[in-house]
């Protein structure tokens, strides 16, 4: 084989050494789609294509396997779940629906299934879920839920908190925004409204006032004119 022959091959290597599996198959049949294939060159190529069939088999299978691990886990302790929980976020779950609605239905850690619940809502999973919290059930839709990023209510109140601290008081503005994400992301399913920022921000504050310093800079900004609360 010529030199240009023997870089495509190994050019294929290289992206099959880097799991690149996509890559490599598609070289593979442009090369063999040719029409004029040197015989070694397609004996070459066609092997390839077996291996390849076999890795992507193989991490197919691996795939499934952990999905089962991570399946698993969420019928375990609080530990277990969130652990479950935070990698399940990033995986697709439109074919998991089953499971994660039998999740959703015992009682999970309401942390864990939080995490779930948004990674329904950003994968705008079309399916529907029933989440039992507290004795309460919550009925909804996968793709009709406000993901935390899209929550007009979590900006509104992210909006007036930064106004009112960022100048003076940006470590008490930190606080708030991780209180504040932490109170949007544990009210799933249901979500805050632009209407509900401001009482949303001022509950916020009052929360991190009374933790930082007894309440006195909530009291202070209710009755000045800088809080815009």
């Amino acid at each position: 084989m010529n030199g240009y022959y023997d870089e495509t091959l190994q050019e294929i290597r290289d992206l099959i050494d880097r799991k690149e599996y996509a890559e490599a198959e598609m070289i593979v049949r442009k090369e063999l789609s040719m029409p004029y294939v040197p015989p070694d060159f397609e004996e070459s190529l066609k092997a390839i294509r077996k291996d390849l069939a076999y890795l992507k088999s193989e991490t197919s299978v691996r795939k499934e396997a952990d999905m089962d691990t991570l399946l698993n886990e969420l019928k375990g302790d609080s530990v277990s779940q969130l652990r479950a929980a935070s990698v399940l976020s990033e995986k697709n779950l439109r074919k998991y629906a089953e499971e994660l609605r039998e999740y959703l239905m015992n009682d999970p850690q309401p942390e864990a299934a939080a995490l779930v619940i948004e990674a329904i809502a950003e994968q705008e999973v079309p399916e529907e879920f029933t989440y039992v919290k507290d004795g309460v059930e919550y009925t909804f839709w996968g793709d009709s839920l406000t993901p935390i990023s899209e929550s007009s209510g979590y900006h509104e109140a992210f909006r007036i908190l930064k106004e009112t601290l960022e100048n003076e008081h940006p470590d008490y503005l930190e606080m708030c925004r991780t209180l504040l994400v932490r109170e949007v992301f544990m009210f799933l399913p249901l979500s805050y409204d632009t209407e509900d920022g401001e009482a949303l921000a001022d509950e916020i504050l009052k929360n991190v006032s009374d933790m930082m310093d007894g309440g006195d800079l909530y009291r202070y900004l209710r009755n000045s004119q800088i809080s815009t609360l």
